[in-house]
């Protein structure tokens, strides 16, 4: 669960199919559009262009299916992901207008069995906060994949109500896919049909949208539907059918489908919705950062300063944008067949742009006469140090590792940085585009969308810690029960209860260690529920997840992997898993002083550690996530904590409590093995 997951086909691939000839007003786009999916890999897209609210273009590019060669058209089906959120905001909205429902109602008075785990958010929370994820949940993926096809859509809206909050109702953007999935539910009741009828019914047939779908079954068997895939192994993905969630990103459609929503909104809806409700679902609702706001089911961001209403989707294999610029009367529908794709986030500048008679700026050129990053006027290396920020309260620290800098900011894993030309930095991929650093003499500049933040340079001496590494090490060695207690186990295996609080879920597993390997199998549940299985591990040499509810995960080997699982947690021979290990300062770790030791393996990995200056107890540690120790006990003659909170920024806070210990009992190999 710690990291995600034909690359020279691309380069042979067809050239961009269409269903008609282009119009010539719109060649320089064709163009353009083909050279970024060659760039970013993309086996197919479909593209439709609104131009004086009415369809103007569409086209289809490369390959919806790779190894049938069938090439993509302007009315290929793909699934739309999140996209589908507008039309559910719409159908919530379609009941206002006919009176059956109250946006400033409470969710239970159309639901009601609706709670929430925090009692005074569950009695304000109203209709229009499910429909501008302004509830105070944070994303609760991992409960809506896992109870696919195991709880009803009232068991599942029953079971993220018991997930811990992260914010107080209204105070901040929480996207939030279940509660949407609530809000599509209230529409059902309020028109006594189920909720993809009412899509079909209210939506669908007016705009005359005759073949799109809710339904995957449907959708594959069309005979002009797209294969998925992983953007990292260009292998194809099975659709994903979300029908427990269908409120939230159900939906499967065409381009040429997707025009006709897209040409309703730039009717303002009248087909469809009240001029009254069209203002309210395009109208700023929440802000989500400080230039852009999220309506109901839209987020509205800008572009040259005009408004522009979009929605994205991403879901396995596929890849939806979906925007429109009322005063423009311009819009565009982007269907591609595979995971997150990055010309998502370009296809609206490259659109508005050829729209707007703009030349394009080359920003990525490919040639072999491509200019480098202009080098930086002081060496890379200086960059590195510490930057605080006073108003508002801010610190992120930058290290140099190999030939790269290393950003790190508190209670987040450290994010490598890629040279953009003299003193200004990006972070490097998966991390999408946008934020950077630009330094000079007094400190950094920090900008990310919607934030632009002002950092000085700290200039305090180099920490001198009062004890050796080495003398460090001991007393945490000591500290933990010594080496003769630690060297005589050879195995453990422990009964544990974990609480994903954020997610409304529980497990209760074991997690067995032996000679070097580690795996850990859970069984989850949620209101009462089995919902599924999974289960981590190292077998040696690479780390895998495998799930009940997602294809098995093999990772990348890992070198930090090996000291992570390691039966004495590094305590015995610290120094043959790590090649450099300093202690770098001291941090509080809940009111407690501790030294921050810095552990970095051959291969450039780094774990670090926040021991205590007063126990030597292991307090916290930072790998791809915090997590912080607790409850430390005797246990077979040495100390282990007992509790644990990894702070996963997808999940939030992951609690497991260790409730028995068994040593040096046999373990099977097998358990190491990852399941299918």
């Amino acid at each position: 669960m710690k990291r995600s997951f034909l690359v020279s086909l691309f380069a042979l691939t067809l050239p961009a199919l269409a269903s008609a000839q282009a119009p010539a007003e719109f060649s320089a786009l064709e163009k353009e559009v083909e050279a970024a999916r060659i760039k970013y890999k993309i086996p197919g897209l479909s593209l439709a262009v609104l131009k004086d609210g009415k369809l103007a273009y569409t086209h289809g590019f490369g390959l919806r299916d790779v190894a049938k060669k069938l090439p993509a058209t302007p009315e290929t089906l793909y699934s739309i992901g999140s996209s589908t959120k507008a039309f559910t905001a719409a159908s919530v909205l379609m009941a206002v207008d006919a009176g059956k429902v109250k946006l400033t109602e409470r969710p239970v008075t159309y639901l009601p069995y609706f709670q929430l785990r925090d009692p005074e958010a569950s009695a304000k929370i109203t209709v229009s906060d499910l429909l501008c994820h302004r509830s105070g949940l944070p994303r609760t993926d991992f409960l809506m994949l896992a109870s696919e096809g195991t709880l009803s859509r009232k068991e599942l809206i029953q079971a993220v109500g018991t997930a811990k909050p992260t914010a107080k109702l209204g105070a901040a953007f929480q996207y939030q896919n279940i509660l949407f999935a609530a809000a599509g539910e209230i529409a059902a009741n309020a028109f006594g049909m189920p909720y993809e009828q009412v899509i079909e019914q209210k939506i669908f047939a007016p705009l005359g949208m005759t073949r799109s779908t809710l339904s995957v079954k449907k959708a594959l068997a069309d005979k002009d539907h797209a294969t998925g895939y992983d953007p990292a192994t260009q292998k194809p993905l099975v659709w994903r059918d979300i029908a427990t969630t269908a409120p939230a990103g159900a939906i499967n459609s065409s381009v040429v489908d997707m025009a006709k929503w897209v040409e309703a909104m730039l009717q303002e809806a009248k087909p469809l919705l009240s001029a009254q409700s069209y203002t309210a679902m395009t109208t700023k609702q929440m802000t989500m950062t400080p230039s852009i706001g999220y309506g109901y089911g839209w987020f509205l961001p800008k572009w040259k300063g005009i408004q522009v209403v979009e929605h994205g989707g991403n879901i396995d294999g596929f890849n939806a944008e979906v925007a429109f610029i009322p005063e423009k009367k311009w819009g565009l529908v982007m269907l591609s067949n595979v995971s997150d794709s990055p010309l998502a986030s370009e296809i609206q500048e490259i659109v508005w742009r050829n729209l707007s008679g703009e030349k394009p700026e080359d920003k990525n050129p490919t040639t072999s006469n491509t200019p480098k990053p202009a080098p930086s006027p002081v060496p890379t290396k200086d960059e590195a140090g510490s930057y605080v920020s006073t108003t508002p309260p801010a610190t992120m620290k930058v290290s140099f590792e190999k030939d790269h800098l290393v950003l790190t900011v508190p209670g987040q894993p450290p994010y490598a940085m890629q040279h953009l030309g003299g003193r200004v930095y990006q972070l490097a991929p998966p991390v999408p585009a946008g934020m950077k650093a630009t330094f000079d003499e007094k400190g950094m500049t920090w900008e990310q969308p919607g934030t632009k933040l002002t950092l000085v340079k700290d200039k305090a001496v180099a920490y001198v810690a009062p004890l050796a590494v080495d003398a460090l090490l001991a007393k945490m060695l000591e500290a933990a029960g010594g080496r003769a207690a630690w060297s005589k186990h050879k195995s453990r295996v422990d009964t544990i209860t974990v609480d994903f609080e954020n997610q409304g879920m529980l497990a209760t597993g074991e997690t067995y260690q032996s000679q070097g390997k580690q795996s850990q199998r859970l069984s989850i549940t949620t209101i009462g529920k089995k919902i599924g299985w999974m289960a981590t591990g190292y077998d040696g040499k690479a780390i895998w997840v495998s799930f009940s509810f997602l294809p098995p995960q093999p990772m990348q080997n890992s070198e930090r992997a090996r000291a992570e699982v390691d039966l004495a947690m590094g305590l015995l021979e610290p120094r043959k898993l790590f090649e450099k290990i300093a202690i770098t300062g001291t941090e509080k770790i809940d009111g407690e002083e501790c030294y921050v030791l810095l552990k970095t393996t051959k291969s450039g990995e780094r774990m670090t550690e926040y021991v205590s200056t007063k126990s030597f107890f292991v307090l916290r540690r930072d790998a791809d996530a915090p997590e912080i120790y607790s409850d430390f006990r005797k246990s077979g003659g040495v100390i282990v904590p007992h509790k644990s909170i990894q702070q996963t920024p997808s999940m939030g806070n992951i609690v497991t409590v260790i409730k028995s210990t068994h040593w040096d009992v046999p373990v099977d190999n097998k358990v190491f093995t990852m399941p299918k």
